[in-house]
């Protein structure tokens, strides 16, 4: 589904920004114990992964974040169930990468472990920029800010999001099963409407 305007194309995607809990927090004790290259051995572990559901499943993944990746989903390609078995999937996939490649050479046990979410749905402006490929839409800007929502009223973040009531809707996640969803109202900033914005929060059960 897409229309092209003089080398601008228009694309309906679904959007999924994730980010990895107390990355900060954890770089600073592997540089401090001076195994931060087994940082980067995560994050490549989990780049290979990544570019392997890739190619089974077809989204592409956008852009990486230094510590979270920005992954986009054709609507038409994808189930709301099967979405969500692969963000389960993508969880598990990191907590194996952790304890393989960076829990045993911690200096403390004090930090989050695992992911957090945020899912949009929507139009986006798909354009060349540099010699590289960008995307650009509310669609982007809104998963980002619920990502960053989640820790919101929530001391326990990790292997949660938030989605946006129509991404929800029209995925149909109500029926999903084996996962836990309510609606909450959170504050996303430098959003149009941002101020009380209605979102379900989803947990992901496996």
């Amino acid at each position: 589904m897409h229309r092209i305007t003089e080398g601008i194309t228009s694309v309906r995607r679904i959007v999924v920004f994730f980010d990895i809990c107390s990355s900060t927090t954890l770089l600073e004790d592997l540089l401090l114990t001076e195994n931060e290259s087994r940082w980067l051995d995560l994050l490549t572990g989990l780049k290979r992964f990544l570019r392997i559901k890739s190619k089974e499943t077809g989204f592409e993944i956008y852009k990486f974040l230094g510590d979270g990746w920005i992954l986009l989903f054709d609507e038409d390609d994808i189930t709301g169930e099967d979405l969500m078995l692969f963000l389960a999937g993508l969880c598990l996939e990191y907590k194996q990468l952790f304890k393989s490649n960076v829990s045993d050479v911690l200096s403390t046990k004090d930090f989050l472990l695992g992911l957090t979410f945020g899912i949009d749905l929507g139009t986006l402006v798909k354009t060349v920029m540099n010699e590289r490929r960008e995307y650009i839409g509310r669609a982007v800007n809104v998963a980002a800010r619920l990502q960053d929502a989640i820790k919101q009223k929530d001391s326990a973040p990790c292997g949660k999001l938030l989605i946006s009531k129509h991404a929800f809707k029209r995925l149909g996640i109500s029926s999903v099963p084996r996962i836990r969803a309510w609606l909450v109202e959170r504050a996303l900033r430098n959003i149009s409407g941002g101020q009380h914005f209605q979102a379900y929060k989803v947990e992901i059960l496996r």
